[in-house]
């Protein structure tokens, strides 16, 4: 059986396949699919494969035709595409696919106080909204979709609660040591930061606030989904002003060279 560029072969592409085999570890299921790959196209040449991957030019097109069926899979159910949905996910698309017209949209922020901001695609993203209106669903689809295809952008994906919770379950100082390294992996998004609740294992310590000092100093890219203040009624500058209440006014000043502030507009989907 032979295959053309886009036929898959079980669940696979031989792009995918490459990416697979790229990898020094796979899960039980992705060595499944491998296997079912070689199976069906003996003798397969690794090297065009991996010929065809790095032909594939991964842009805003491809990213959103794929995000569209990996979010039906991961909800259940199809991508709303109201105005205010499709303005909230397109710079990320565009972000992700390193197109700089990522920077040209309205709701990216250009101006926060007196301060100018640049938008950078080397900078990391800081997305907030209200609560409910796809913050979270919109990344952790990326995140898993990125994952499927061993994407180079693919980045962890964890909450801010679910961080505290581990760090609290820590033992010994040897087990706080690899719980930092844990978190300085090259790409990672924070849910719902600002929610969490401070730690108090090894005394207090605002464990998001050390997170990001840690990766700041590192240069390593993180993406953060947050709300504004509660009762808030959307004021970007003040839902940033209580990063620097809440972790330090030196947390609040490297925002701004860590990240682009992009406004998640419209109505909670869960309305």
């Amino acid at each position: 059986m032979r295959e053309n560029k886009l036929q898959k072969i079980g669940f696979l592409t031989s792009r995918e396949y490459a990416w697979l085999k790229d990898q020094p570890e796979l899960t039980q299921e992705e060595e499944s699919k491998v296997k079912e790959y070689e199976k069906a196209q003996p003798g397969v040449d690794l090297a065009t494969a991996k010929r065809n991957r790095e032909k594939l030019q991964i842009t805003s097109k491809l990213i959103w035709k794929n995000f569209l069926l990996f979010y039906k899979h991961t909800t259940g159910k199809e991508f709303n595409q109201t105005p205010d949905a499709l303005k909230n996910v397109g710079p990320v698309i565009k972000y992700f696919a390193q197109e700089l017209e990522f920077s040209k949209s309205e709701n990216m922020i250009k101006k926060v106080g007196n301060s100018v901001l640049y938008p950078d695609l080397a900078k990391g993203l800081l997305i907030i909204g209200f609560c409910g209106n796809g913050k979270t669903t919109v990344m952790r689809t990326l995140s898993k979709m990125f994952d499927h295809y061993q994407m180079p952008m693919r980045f962890k994906s964890v909450n801010a609660h679910d961080i505290v919770t581990e760090y609290e379950s820590i033992s010994t100082p040897g087990d706080k040591d690899l719980f930092f390294e844990r978190y300085k992996c090259a790409k990672l998004h924070i849910d719902d930061v600002k929610k969490e609740a401070t730690a108090s294992n090894y005394g207090k310590i605002e464990i998001i606030r050390a997170i990001l000092e840690k990766r700041y100093d590192a240069k390593l890219q993180t993406y953060i989904t947050c709300n504004f203040r509660e009762g808030d009624q959307g004021n970007i500058a003040d839902g940033l002003l209580e990063f620097g209440e809440r972790y330090g006014e030196h947390i609040y000043d490297r925002i701004f060279e860590m990240f682009n502030i992009l406004h998640f507009t419209g109505n909670s989907f869960r309305n």
